[in-house]
């Protein structure tokens, strides 16, 4: 374990007349050569193929991160790590400023604190390990922000409908599955089963039926529930589109721009469904409507709630509290569905990650995920863009610091059919990896159709978890983000493998600091000394 030294920081700044907001700088030496820098984003957008924890060795070069930076050498293990404690005001930006290969300051952004406010808490740590300094952190900052303590002794697992019939699920798609799950409980026992968008008539109505869903929702919660799992609904509590009624009978419930009209942005669903307004959460009717609808789903017979769409959310514009920022009206929003439905799970998605600490008991943490490894889906009737199982997987993993101490982290659904499908088999260990890893194991696989092999990797995301889970990096490996991981299964040390490159990678058990014989753990096959594994595979050993 790294040795820390915890630093409250408490910076001397000086006003500029262009800036108005809180910024600081705090000044750090640290000597030229071997530069390491994690960096970070607040939320699952889809990101580049960058990774998060790079060399930077320039001369003159700012890089920027949300939240949290580490940066550091590593050549003699000397690491600096600046981060945001809290978030109920205003996210938290930092920029590093190296000059002359020499890191010189970190610059603190926070954009919503005005001047006179009181910024958000920051700390500085240092030590040996930035593994163990973002841990260290993320246990602080849980702290800090009223995070009550996770219960992640078992394995979350469950079924959504979205990445095997996206928005044209029917009602009959969902009850064939819920047979389909029920049948194949002694292999994937699924906890839940949610329904995903489409059900509904237009974004925000979400109590008025689609044509698809002809049979009440309240009776397909009963059959959900009939057959042995808990019944989970899909919303976007923070938007409604200018073609549902909520919009047409409430527009002062919207966040509005300075000439006091409704502001609106492009979503991703089709026309005229497209456009989207944000709900104003400093309204009181605004927050008793919300209240109104999980409560409603709540009385049906639905226990989990996904929620999508959050960072549209959070609108710059006018509402009705000027004293308000963003974060503070989402916080007040997720505040009065968590007081509605206290003993539901709420799950959030592309949610912004500090400002949902201790209002959510789950959080998506990578991109959407798709039906192919590499290349996404825009080809395949389903518009989503640089999203595939391999940057889902990296994203997921990537936040590994994070995992049951801000949220149980949601990887996506895990992709392990081999129909309606663009992948390998080796391509889904990877995704299932992603499950492992985190504990948290949601699929959209038929289990009608499943071949025996691919559901019994499901098995495997069910009923295995790797705990403290952190990446191994070679001296001075940064071209690509780590593919090992290690940590414990039941207490005994278990490395994760997975081979992105497109060749065969001898791996030597003396290097992975493993004992001559293992166990992978994914196929339940023993090896000695080494494992060559092929191109886009995975193991588990063990």
């Amino acid at each position: 374990m790294s040795n820390f030294m915890n630093h409250r920081i408490s910076v001397d700044f000086q006003w500029k007349t262009e800036v108005d907001c809180f910024r600081a700088a705090i000044p750090v030496s640290l000597p030229p050569g071997n530069g390491f820098i994690y960096t970070t984003i607040n939320n699952m957008a889809t990101r580049d193929a960058t990774p998060h924890a790079t060399a930077c060795d320039g001369w003159n070069e700012d890089r920027f991160s949300h939240d949290v930076i580490v940066c550091g050498n590593e050549e003699k293990k000397n690491y600096i790590l600046v981060g945001a404690l809290t978030c109920r005001r205003s996210y938290t930006f930092l920029t590093a400023r190296y000059r002359d290969r020499r890191l010189t300051e970190i610059e603190v952004q926070q954009p919503y604190i005005k001047k006179g406010e009181k910024p958000e808490d920051i700390v500085m740590l240092e030590g040996n390990d930035w593994r163990d300094l973002l841990c260290h952190y993320a246990d602080l900052a849980a702290a800090a922000m009223n995070v009550k303590p996770i219960a992640s002794e078992k394995n979350m697992t469950g079924y959504c409908t979205w990445y095997y019939y996206f928005k044209d699920v029917t009602q009959t798609h969902l009850l064939e599955n819920v047979d389909a799950l029920a049948k194949n409980r002694s292999v994937f026992a699924a906890e839940y089963v949610q329904i995903d968008d489409g059900y509904q008539t237009w974004q925000g109505d979400w109590l008025d039926r689609h044509e698809n869903w002809p049979v009440p929702l309240d009776v397909t919660a009963k059959k959900i529930t009939d057959a042995g799992m808990k019944a989970g609904i899909w919303i976007m509590p923070f938007v409604a589109s200018t073609s549902s009624r909520v919009f047409q009978e409430h527009p002062d419930w919207f966040v509005k721009d300075d000439q006091g009209e409704i502001l609106t942005h492009t979503g991703w669903t089709a026309p005229p469904d497209h456009l989207w307004a944000c709900l104003d959460t400093t309204q009181d009717e605004v927050c008793k409507h919300l209240a109104r609808i999980v409560k409603a789903f709540r009385q049906m017979g639905y226990s989990y709630i996904k929620m999508d769409g959050l960072n549209y959310g959070l609108f710059e514009g006018v509402r009705s509290d000027r004293n308000a920022t963003p974060v503070s009206a989402y916080r007040k929003g997720l505040q009065a569905i968590r007081d509605a439905v206290p003993d539901c799970l709420l799950m959030a998605c592309t949610a912004p990650f500090m400002a949902s600490m201790g209002l959510v008991d789950n959080i998506r943490v990578s991109n959407d995920t798709s039906r192919d490894y590499m290349n996404g889906d825009k080809t395949r009737n389903h518009p989503v863009f640089n999203c595939s199982i391999a940057a889902a997987v990296r994203l997921s993993l990537s936040h590994f610091w994070k995992f049951d101490r801000w949220f149980r982290c949601d990887p996506d659904a895990l992709m392990a059919r081999q129909d309606n499908a663009f992948y390998t088999c080796g391509e889904a260990k990877m995704s299932v990896l992603s499950g492992i890893l985190t504990g948290v194991s949601i699929t959209s696989d038929n289990l009608a159709t499943i071949a025996p092999e691919r559901l019994a990797l499901l098995g495997k995301a069910q009923n295995l978890r790797m705990r403290n889970a952190r990446p191994v990096l070679k001296p001075g490996a940064f071209q690509e983000w780590p593919s090992v991981f290690e940590g414990t299964i039941d207490s005994v040390r278990a490395v994760a493998v997975m081979n992105e490159t497109q060749s065969p990678v001898k791996y030597l058990f003396s290097e992975l600091g493993l004992p001559e014989e293992c166990i992978d753990l994914l196929e339940d096959k023993n090896y000695t000394h080494e494992i060559e594994l092929a191109s886009h595979d995975a193991v588990l050993l063990l």
